[in-house]
């Protein structure tokens, strides 16, 4: 460690540059598991796969369930609920049993079929992935620190949540829209599964990647190599652009099945969808899709994730082999 990282170290409890670290979703060994605990009960379940991260101004995240889930029954009139980040393989760290804890209190709730998505907004957040003292070094940092005119802030408590939602990798993939001619390929890591048949995705509010999905209600949606994290970061903008000529990205040389869209050069597997309704919260408008078509189109065992630098800080400290890819 140069003499500048140490220094660093000393500070901040940091000698990770950045704030969010791409890392390849498949290698990434001993994960935290996500625990769901209600208040005053005997009840836990492992959501560390199954539930949904869909926004960060105010967090917001949703938990599927068949409706004739047994957990749903137990779920649909609770108000509040927690959250338990537990990297277990640290049997013998002391704070192993409570890394990162969320209050979440219930917003809503939308059926789809067969299926119903939960939505939670994020109360408090607490975590132990910094001592105490380089966390409010953090915290002085943040409120100090100048954000770019399309970067959003994060008030208080709120952004020691969205860094426990990100000790979670969260898979970074490419949206693909279109008007049948023109085309725009943007980036997201707001979205998950809901069963078999739909999916959810969270976008900014007034801006132009949400005015193409709503206007033409189709999108594919495509998981991508880890080796092109740069390629796909810089796609970032698009979500303030218009549609564009095909010539303006780097595509693949296959399309998609049903809607001929473009895909990424980078694509390892893709999901054709209508966008079926959406409602707001803060800053964010979460569509909900039926999935018309998916496949894999690369034998590559590779997907783009990322995580805060945070958690990456943590699991440096406890000796947890990470490769991490720097932008």
């Amino acid at each position: 460690m140069t003499l500048k990282n140490k220094i660093k170290k000393l500070l901040t409890g940091l000698t990770v540059s950045q704030e969010y670290i791409c890392v390849e979703l498949r290698d990434f060994q001993y994960p935290p598991f996500v625990f769901l605990e209600l208040e005053g009960q005997n009840f836990s379940q492992d959501v560390t796969t199954s539930h949904l991260f869909l926004g960060y101004k105010p967090l917001i995240l949703g938990l599927s369930f068949n409706v004739n889930d047994n957990n749903y029954s137990v779920l649909k009139n609770q108000n509040k609920i927690f959250l338990k980040f537990k990297n277990d393989i640290l049997i013998s760290d002391v704070n192993q049993s409570s890394l990162a804890k969320l209050v979440l209190k219930k917003i809503g709730e939308q059926t789809v079929s067969s299926d119903v998505i939960i939505f939670y907004e994020g109360e408090q957040g607490d975590h132990s992935f910094l001592r105490p003292i380089h966390q409010w070094v953090g915290w002085q940092r943040e409120k100090r620190r100048k954000h770019s005119p399309d970067n959003i802030s994060l008030p208080g408590n709120l952004v020691e949540q969205v860094r426990i939602a990100y000790s979670i990798p969260r898979i970074i993939s490419v949206v693909t829209t279109s008007d049948g001619n023109l085309v725009n390929l943007f980036p997201t890591d707001l979205h998950g599964s809901v069963g078999d048949k739909f999916y959810a995705s969270s976008l900014r509010k007034g801006g132009k990647a949400n005015d193409q999905v709503e206007k033409y209600g189709k999108i594919v949606i495509s998981e991508v190599e880890t080796s092109f994290y740069k390629q796909t970061y810089s796609l970032g903008k698009n979500h303030m652009q218009e549609l564009k000529e095909e010539s303006q990205f780097q595509l693949h040389s296959l399309r998609s099945k049903n809607f001929n869209f473009p895909l990424p050069n980078s694509a390892t597997y893709y999901r054709e969808m209508k966008r079926i309704n959406s409602f707001d919260h803060g800053i964010h408008r979460i569509h909900i899709y039926e999935i018309v078509h998916q496949q894999s189109i690369s034998c590559k065992n590779s997907t783009l994730s990322h995580i805060h630098q945070y958690y990456t800080q943590w699991r440096m400290d406890h000796g947890l082999q990470t490769k991490i890819f720097l932008r």
